[in-house]
């Protein structure tokens, strides 16, 4: 097997665009492609209706300059952590600030040049941030913004004066500007969240809306196109500062939000394994400073195997959120808890001894027991309860004061829980040269 070189896959990929037959587009499932195509008409169309009533002055063509300039040095700014963020956020909507510069577009401009302003920053964009993505997504992103545009440039025009696109003024004005931002917000994220539903039909419904902090992000965007148009109409010779503060701002809201998702995992929300192991690592080296104890919990689903293999993954995925749930309600606020892998857990318990570590792991498998949930699988919903676990315990104070040694130690018991039948805790065995007491 050769690996293709870049050269190699980007010829491809022109062959590819100008080969309608070989387009992706066509390998999507039947209900997607359906919708798809049913959105990307729906934008032509409104494109077509659009151009055929609108009139575009020189003022226009100005203001449009000025956005898409903006938008190209926003785009250069921030295309490397984009490029990261388009890759972690596959299966959920991926949130971006173009919606800035075209949700401003809406209110300065016909719709005319908020359809070319989409679609040279969506262009610009594929061939300089995002070139390595499949086509006819960005075709698509692109027309929602178009259908949410036109959604929010006629609620301007229900509320807003009449005649060429201006910021409607008062009190009412604001209400106008706040429905118009609410529309378009909407009508964009309704086709997104349908098309990931349609692509994936046994994952949650919510896993399609992705991160809410990301929506936050949206509607930050959506008022700092306010604020920009208003600058635009206003004080035009400051929109040069606006042009270098956005992307900062961008940087400030997504770099430490991207970093979060990738400490997290993103099945459960929980830690994810290498960010665990350094904070674990910081909360041992100060506990050896003060002198104070920590637990270490290794947590194995029992037959979580035959959920997988009987209900489906996502059934196996849902039950994972809601044990993930489960453990962090019966944990301490200073404990941290991951996800191991597969259905492996891992929790640290700062400043546990053995009699904090029997009673919480009493607790965990009690909590587990007591679950009743339903499952959504392909045949319809499925109860499911009384859940077990197989648990091990390392303690600092027996089995070393090093992460690496507390995960082999409780490792190691977990699996002599599982070997007894499951639904238990074992704490692990003092290692053959650890210190005895010394008797009185």
């Amino acid at each position: 097997m050769s690996a293709e070189s870049p050269q190699r896959g980007a010829t491809g990929q022109r062959l590819r665009l100008v080969q309608p037959s070989r387009w992706r587009l066509w390998e999507l499932p039947r209900p997607v492609l359906a919708y798809v195509l049913l959105v990307d008409v729906a934008a032509a169309a409104a494109i077509a209706l659009t151009c055929a009533f609108s009139t575009i002055s020189t003022t226009d063509l100005v203001r449009f300059g000025v956005l898409l300039a903006g938008s190209v040095v926003h785009l250069e700014a921030a295309r490397g952590i984009e490029r990261l963020r388009e890759v972690a956020t596959q299966g959920s909507p991926y949130v971006n600030l173009k919606s800035l510069w075209v949700f401003t577009g809406v209110l300065l401009l016909p719709l005319p040049l908020v359809v070319a302003l989409t679609a040279v920053t969506f262009l610009y964009a594929w061939a300089r941030v995002d070139g390595r993505s499949v086509a006819c997504r960005k075709v698509f992103s692109a027309a929602t913004f178009v259908l949410a545009s036109g959604a929010a440039a006629a609620v301007l025009a229900l509320g807003g004066p009449a005649g060429t696109p201006t910021i409607p003024d008062g009190p009412l004005g604001a209400v106008v500007l706040l429905a118009a931002a609410v529309t378009w917000w909407f009508v964009n994220l309704a086709l997104v969240v349908l098309v990931i539903a349609l692509s994936n039909p046994g994952a949650p419904l919510r896993q399609a809306f992705g991160d809410p902090a990301e929506q936050r992000i949206v509607a930050a965007a959506l008022a700092l196109g306010i604020g920009m148009a208003v600058v635009v109409v206003h004080a035009p010779w400051l929109v040069v500062i606006q042009m270098f503060s956005v992307p900062v701002l961008h940087r400030t809201f997504l770099v430490p939000q991207f970093q979060r998702r990738l400490r997290s995992d993103p099945k459960t929300g929980l830690m994810e394994a290498t960010y665990f192991a350094h904070v674990a690592a910081a909360h041992l080296d100060r506990l050896r400073e003060q002198g104070g104890s920590a637990a270490l919990l290794m947590i194995d689903l029992d037959r979580f195997k035959d959920v997988n293999d009987r209900l489906g993954h996502p059934a196996g995925d849902e039950l994972l959120v809601v044990v993930a749930k489960a453990l962090r309600a019966e944990l301490r606020d200073g404990d941290s808890v991951a996800r191991f892998g597969g259905d492996e857990f891992v929790v640290l318990l700062p400043g546990a001894g053995p009699d904090d570590v029997q009673d919480i792991c009493a607790r965990l498998l009690s909590a587990l027991r007591g679950l009743e949930l339903t499952l959504t699988t392909p045949a319809g919903p499925v109860p499911v309860g009384g859940l077990t676990a197989s648990l091990g315990a390392a303690l600092s104070t027996d089995h070393g004061d090093s992460v690496d040694r507390l995960l082999l130690a409780a490792d190691a018991a977990q699996r002599i829980a599982k070997d007894a039948g499951g639904d238990r805790f074992v704490v692990a065995p003092l290692p053959p040269n650890a210190d005895l007491p010394v008797p009185r």
